[in-house]
């Protein structure tokens, strides 16, 4: 569909502008903020997540390696 027919049928308002009302709507801010904060929690759970995962794959390694050294050559490759 050519432009010049889309401009006859629409309005078009710039998105800066249109983001600028919605911002001054406190309910939208209020569910906006309230939206902010659970990706926040949800983001610093993430993080807390990987660094366990990350601490136990290394308390891992460090267990074969002390199984490794007490075993020496006995049943190769159990762990």
């Amino acid at each position: 569909m050519p432009a010049d027919k889309n401009d006859e049928k629409f309005e078009f308002i710039p998105a800066d502008k249109l983001c600028a009302e919605w911002r001054k709507d406190p309910e939208f801010a209020k569910r906006a903020d309230a939206r902010y904060a659970l990706l926040q929690r949800r983001s610093r759970a993430e993080d807390a997540r990987i660094a366990r995962r990350k601490k136990w794959k290394a308390v891992g390694a460090k267990l074969r390696g002390v199984w490794a050294n007490l075993t020496r050559g006995i049943g190769d490759g159990v762990l």
